[in-house]
């Protein structure tokens, strides 16, 4: 590989400015380059196409000879200057003295800010209690009947619904004369508690064709925080009662797990797995939280300006969408912002370390399975959407998560020993 001609300048808090210097050859070289992809698409009155002297052509175009020479040698020569460095820029850098003479060096300069270099936090000083999964009988029991219930039947009920029996009903919710909640065809077991207390206490004892009112107050930490703490009134009517017809197990029911299951042993022993993979999960959860909040304790290296400034105005904007930040001022609103923009920036640079120093690298089938059930819930094929640039964000944030997890996974079993 060629050493290049590269002047470094520190100019404080990460930025840098490199000055690089193209040899004059590799500029001409660039210059008649351009001129036989230029010659046999112009047209110049008095010369066949393609048999005009370059130098014609280069006074005729010399903006265009210029911009060609600058748009092949720059991202070239720049790419070159920082491997040969080992510089890595954080931001987009900022090009200056982009002026190019085919019969000299061409000299251009560059200004970015680098990541930070930063000893990671010694092992020793993270805190974290090894766990076992441990599970009661009563959860293999739920999780037993879950698997009962995605396998049985239902049949028309006279009467009144109880908790077990499916219901069929359209229902709409409001508050403060906004619809917060509405369906007119949603299928649910009563008993199954995804509804709130109120809505689960209404339907138990309807029948069908029945009609009723009731209010409800949205908890404090309801997922929708504009919901949270506000009463609603919703009117629900139910179109259908349908009683459950119990999974019976038997060789039809296992073939639902193809291989896997064979028996009721069998099936036992997979609702034991699951349950343990759950508590397991629920463990790596848990140490990745804490190893998360002791970080944010141990680090404390500078961050990229330029990078702190844009993660703070995405934070700072999403802060102001919210409706409890009326109760705050914006600066208060923005320095919150900024701090947990700092912890975040320095946990993402963490990690890209991490992975670089280890050599760890995510895995591509987790982060695949997770785009698929993205992709399902969206009601859309992976293929189709990787071709949207939305697709290629929603799969970059997944890589990033199962990113951080393979890093803080690997914490643990260090800090675990």
């Amino acid at each position: 590989m060629e050493s290049l001609d590269v002047a470094i300048e520190d100019l404080g808090n990460l930025k840098r400015k490199i000055t690089v210097t193209v040899p004059k050859e590799k500029v001409k070289d660039a210059y008649n380059k351009t001129y036989k992809s230029l010659k046999d698409r112009v047209n110049i009155n008095g010369f066949r196409k393609g048999k005009y002297p370059q130098a014609l052509l280069e006074k005729r175009f010399v903006k265009v000879m210029k911009d060609e020479a600058i748009e092949t040698l720059v991202p070239e020569y720049f790419d070159k200057a920082l491997k040969q460095e080992n510089l890595k820029p954080a931001v987009r850098p900022k090009f200056e003295d982009l002026e190019v003479d085919k019969k000299k060096p061409l000299v251009f300069s560059a200004t970015f800010e680098i990541y930070p270099e930063f000893e990671l936090p010694e092992y020793g000083k993270f805190s974290l209690e090894k766990k076992e999964a441990e599970f009661t009988e009563d959860e293999i029991k739920q999780q037993r009947q879950r698997h009962l219930d995605s396998g049985a039947t239902y049949e028309d009920k006279d009467g009144v619904a109880e908790e077990g029996d499916q219901v069929q009903i359209e229902f709409k919710g409001t508050a403060d004369e906004e619809v917060v909640a509405e369906s007119n065809n949603r299928f649910y077991v009563v008993g199954s508690n995804e509804f709130l207390p109120e809505f689960e206490a209404a339907l138990k004892a309807m029948s069908k064709g029945e009609e009723k009112d009731f209010d409800l107050t949205f908890p404090s930490d309801y997922n929708e925080e504009k919901l949270r703490d506000k009463t609603a009134s919703f009117h629900v009517k139910v179109n259908d009662v349908k009683k459950k017809i119990e999974t019976e197990l038997n060789e039809d029911f296992f073939k639902r797990y193809g291989d896997k299951v064979k028996s009721e042993e069998d099936f036992d022993n997979l609702i034991e797995e699951e349950v343990k993979f759950r508590k397991e999960n629920e463990i790596k959860k848990e140490y990745r939280d804490k190893i998360r909040k002791q970080l944010d304790d141990l680090l404390d290296f500078e961050v990229p300006v330029q990078l702190l400034e844009e993660e703070t105005n995405i934070r700072f904007s999403q802060a102001k969408q919210k409706p409890e930040s009326k109760e705050h001022s914006d600066d208060v609103l923005r320095d919150e912002a900024q701090v947990s923009a700092l912890k975040e920036l320095r946990f993402s640079i963490v990690v890209q370390k991490v992975l670089e120093t280890e050599e760890l690298k995510p895995d591509e089938r987790e982060v695949y399975k997770r785009f698929e059930i993205n992709c399902a819930m969206m009601g859309i094929q992976p293929d189709e959407l990787m071709k949207q640039d939305y697709g290629h964000q929603i799969y970059q944030q997944i890589f990033s998560i199962v990113a951080e997890e393979t890093v803080l996974d690997f914490m643990t079993d260090k800090i675990l020993g």
